[in-house]
Order: structure tokens, then sequence, then C-alpha cells
């Protein structure tokens, strides 16, 4: 269901818009988090895209701090985005917990208080999404944490893995497997944050969806095409991240590949297995 079409009577009808949600942000402290994930939450949130009652946003990673600790580093992020009054409405939906990403009994703990947070909600059902924003040398004994003692047991449990998906081929596929080992592959969800971005969602359909490109978009009318990656900051607190990962492998292979990719692939035949709905 797009969400260009979806209006409030359609999500009513959806089963898990009336049932209690949990989103668990794993690495909530780190980069990512605070300037993608909880602001694409926040857009969610404000759209209408997630339920109107019984909503928690759990923050989780390894650093010390309280939830207004928690809710003052995000802030300034959302702001730019909407006004104070409603960054506070959903600031108080967010909540923070601290531990170890192979610690049980931290996650045991979050899992806990989650179910303890929804036991006023007027459903009985608790789905929980977990979001990896994490490095991958971690993936696998936070996933196992989880499974031993965070999921939720009246509702239904997803994961969503953030690139970089190991760091080279071979790690890639013992990744795979290895999640595969825990759950199966309709409970996992693989994802690059950029290919949300508007502009390169805008590529597909400037290229495909327009009368006077799409038939000389190819290599007899186009001589080169250059694609340029710029920022105006640093590392700005990545240093550890950098140091494992790379630039290359951070920006080369995963963003800038598929933004290549949308730019020259042509459009495919092949039937495709839909695996989530």
């Amino acid at each position: 269901m797009s969400e260009e079409n979806t209006t409030k009577a359609d999500l009513e009808l959806e089963t898990w818009y009336r049932q209690s949600l949990s989103v668990i942000v794993f690495g909530a402290s780190g980069d990512l988090a605070k300037k993608k994930t909880y602001p694409a939450l926040f857009d969610l949130w404000v759209e209408g895209m997630m339920p109107d009652e019984g909503v928690v946003i759990c923050g989780y990673a390894r650093s010390q701090k309280t939830d207004d600790e928690h809710r003052e580093q995000l802030r300034p992020w959302l702001l730019a985005k909407a006004q104070e009054d409603t960054v506070d409405e959903f600031l108080k939906l967010c909540v923070y917990k601290y531990g170890g990403y192979d610690s049980e009994e931290g996650i045991g703990k979050m899992s806990d208080a989650l179910i303890e947070t929804h036991k006023s909600d007027s459903s009985n059902v608790e789905n929980r999404v977990f979001y990896f924003a994490l490095p991958p040398s971690v993936f696998i004994q936070t996933a196992t944490s989880i499974k031993a003692a965070g999921l939720s047991s009246t509702g239904y449990n997803r994961f969503i893995v953030e690139k970089p998906f190991g760091h080279d081929t071979e790690s890639a596929l013992e990744m795979s497997k290895n999640l595969g080992a825990l759950f199966s592959e309709d409970h996992l969800y693989r994802i690059d944050h950029y290919l949300g971005k508007e502009i390169v969602q805008n590529m597909l359909i400037l290229r495909f969806g327009n009368a006077m490109f799409e038939p000389i978009w190819n290599r007899n009318y186009i001589k080169s095409v250059t694609f340029t990656f710029k920022e105006d900051i640093g590392t700005m607190g990545r240093g550890g991240y950098f140091d494992k990962s790379g630039i290359i492998r951070d920006i080369l292979q995963n963003h800038l590949m598929q933004v290549n990719i949308n730019t020259s692939m042509h459009m495919s035949n092949i039937s495709i297995t839909i695996l989530h709905e």
C-alpha cells in the first residue's frame, strides 16, 4: 500500500493499525539514527502512517543516558521538519534503554519495559519492528540476543537490517546464512536508506515515466555519466565506523552504485517473488 494512495479509512481496515507497535532502534545514539532513522519515523507519524495509540519508539545503545537526554539529542534534527509542539508530541513516544548488543539481560529488560508500557493499551497485541542502525560486526550477536530475550509473544516481529552487509562477498554471505538460521526470510528486510531519498526515487520516474527522455536514455545518445557526492561535514563522531568500514564501502559500493544502477539499468521482464507485504 503506497503512502500517496493511502487514506485514514484504508489504514483503519488494516489489522496492524489497530494493534500496539514498538519500534526498537538499535544504535540509537549513533549518527545514522539521529540524522535518518528518527526523522523518517517522525515523518511516518506526522503522516498518520502509525497506529493512533499504543506506539512506543525505543532507542537502544551502549551509551548510558536518560530518556530526556535521548530526546534532547534528537530534537534539533526533528525541529528542522516541524514546529516545536509537534516535535514535543512525537518525543513523548520516544524512550531509551542502554546495554550491550550481545546482552540477553539488557535486551530482556528492554522487552519487559515495553510489555509494561503497553499494558494500558486497548489492544492486547504488540507488534515489534527492530531497526539495526549498527555496524555489521554486531548484527548477528544482536539478532541472537533478540531471539533469546526480545521478541514479542503476542504480535509479529520484523527486522530491518541497514547496509553495509558485511565487508566483502564472503562476509555478506556468512551474515545472510547466520541471519537465516535465526529468522525466516519473510521476517527480514535489507535496506539502504539512501534509496529512500526523494531525489533518488525521482530518478526512476524521470527516466521511465517521461516520454521525452525514456526513448533516448541509452548509450546511443548519452556519451558519459558522472556521479558526484559532496558533503560539507567531516566524520562527525563516525570515526570508529569509518576505521572499520571506510568511505568506499560506506558510500561507493552502496549509495552511489545503486544510483548508478537506477540511472543505467534496463527495465527487467524477470518475475520477482514478493516476500513481504
